[in-house]
Order: C-alpha cells, then structure tokens, then sequence
C-alpha cells in the first residue's frame, strides 16, 4: 500500500496534482493532502472528498500525524517558507526518521545554479539524506497569467515584467503535475533531476501580440526595470518574497538564461506539453472585461464647488 503526501495541494502545482491523482485512482495508493485549514480546503471545487490533514511547517507539532503511514512525498515549498534549514530540514529529517522512501522535490528553474533561492539550499540538503529523490525545475506557470498578472492585463491592458527582450518558456502546472504523477508511480526517476519546459520560448512582444489577437483588443508590454515591478507588486499585495523570486527570474529571462527547450516532458509522458495560444484562449474568460469592469475603469469627473 503506497500513501502519499502532498504539502502545498492548494496551491497551483499541489492542487492539479491532487485533482489527477483522484481522477487516475490508481490501485493501492492513498493519496493525503497537507494543508493549514481543512475546512476551507473541503470548499476547493474537486477536491471536496479528498483525504485532508492539518499540516504546516512552521508547526513540528503537525508532523507526526501528517507523515503516519506515508511512503512517498510531493514536496512543495509555500513561498513565504524562506528559511529552509528552519523549517524544511526538520520535516525532512523527521520523514527519513519514519522511514518515507521517495520524495518527490518541486524546485524552480535554475535553482541548482542560483545559492540566492531557498530551493538551491533544499536540493543541497537532499544530498545529505538516504530518502531517494526526485527533483523537477519547472520553468514559469503559465497560470502566473491568470492569478499574478492578471490584474495588470484585464485592468490595465499591459504585460509589466521586467524581461526585456528576453524569451521565456512558460509550462502549464497541469503538466507539472503530470510529471509529479509519473516520478510517483515509476521508480525509473528516482535519485534524477529534470527541467520541466514548455514547447517553445517567446518573448514579452510576442505574447502581449498573443493577448491582443485572443481578447479582441491591444495588450502592450511594457519592459518595466525590476525596482518598478516589485514596487507596484508589492502595492498589490503580493507576498514579498514570491515578487523577488520572480523578479530573480524575469532578470535570468532578461540575460538569456531563460529560453531553453527540451523534450523531457515528451519523453515521461509520451505527448507534447501544453502551449501558450492554447492556454489564452482556454483560460480567455480571465481577462475579458465585463460591463461592471468597463464602468469601473471609467475616468470620474471631478465636481466643481459652487462658490457662494
């Protein structure tokens, strides 16, 4: 009987996970989510029947009931998780305790040459355990258009990123999860690391072009410097150390270092990933504005006083 643990499944990469694991059901597998309120998550269309436990790593208290019985992990680090050796290290000291035989590790690209990211530091301390792992480096989500951007392209009719020319290779967590399953279910992939791409790399022009075509309107890039972007996300309420993460990447994307392609995920899975065109139009509703939006966004006149 094989249990799984999945830290992070309601985030983006956690919950498609989770959701293609209930919908394969594969035989003799228990599949448990970790997660920090398991009354909201019941709320999560699609995951409402999933087995769920308390989990959250600043908490060591939650750690033995969440890891009883489990024989493989899907790691995913929460982003405001930056202090590995603290809170990361003991988890996984305590799952190599209890005798977990496989771990599958959900880095971000580059991570084995950049010390600055605190997944860098988690694939380093993988090193050091007997636990065989797994470690993928997805390159960009594409759902970073639906959630982190979103505001700035259905509002503001603007891609602002700080690429410049840059070519990026984005990559649907949908497939992400794909990969996951498949390091899961085949012990092929145990103790390798994989980069995770997309088909095909393209700079901001070309997708901004891609956003107009679909939505019926111009969407501009447009190139702001990295202090602009993490100032106005910041405004927006993002978590700080999310914003700097992928402003370190938008930077990588800016240098060149963010164009590659592979077929890795040809190769685990036997068909192409998803593109980028594919997935505008799929998710096109995120960004359509509706009449509400329209007169939201509509300049308001100032009122003159009357003077008596």
């Amino acid at each position: 009987m094989e249990k799984i643990l999945i830290t992070g499944a309601t985030g983006n990469v956690g919950l498609s996970t989770l959701k293609l694991l209930y919908s394969l059901n594969p035989e003799g597998v228990e599949v448990v989510a970790a997660v920090r309120d398991i009354e909201r998550a019941k709320k999560i269309e699609g995951i409402e029947n999933c087995n769920f436990c308390h989990f959250e790593f600043d908490e060591p208290g939650t750690y033995d009931a969440a890891l009883e019985g489990v024989t493989q992990i899907v790691l995913i680090r929460p982003n405001q998780v930056s202090d590995v050796s603290r809170y990361i290290f003991p988890f996984l000291t305590k799952a190599e305790k209890i005798g977990v035989r496989h771990i599958v590790f959900v880095s971000i690209v580059g991570a084995e040459r950049n010390r600055i990211f605190a997944n860098h530091r988690t694939e380093s301390h993988f090193k050091k355990l007997s636990i065989p792992s797994t470690i993928l480096r997805p390159s960009l989500y594409m759902q970073n258009l639906t959630s982190l951007h979103r505001h700035d392209i259905l509002d503001h009719d603007r891609i602002h990123v700080p690429a410049g020319h840059g070519l990026v290779n984005y990559i649907d967590v949908r497939d992400v999860a794909e990969v996951i399953v498949a390091s899961l279910m085949n012990p092929v992939y145990e103790n390798q690391s994989f980069e995770l791409t997309g088909p095909e790399p393209f700079d901001f022009y070309q997708i901004a072009k891609m956003f107009s075509d679909e939505l019926g309107r111009e969407i501009k890039y447009t190139k702001p410097s990295t202090i602009k972007f993490v100032r106005q996300k910041l405004l927006d309420k993002k978590h700080l150390l999310y914003v700097v993460t992928l402003s370190l990447l938008y930077s990588a994307a800016k240098s060149g270092k963010m164009n590659n392609t592979n077929d890795v995920f040809h190769s685990i899975t036997g068909h192409d990933p998803r593109n980028l065109a594919d997935f505008i139009h799929e998710y096109r509703e995120c960004w359509i504005k509706t009449a509400q939006d329209q007169e939201l966004l509509k300049p308001r006149k100032r009122l003159r006083r009357r003077r008596l």
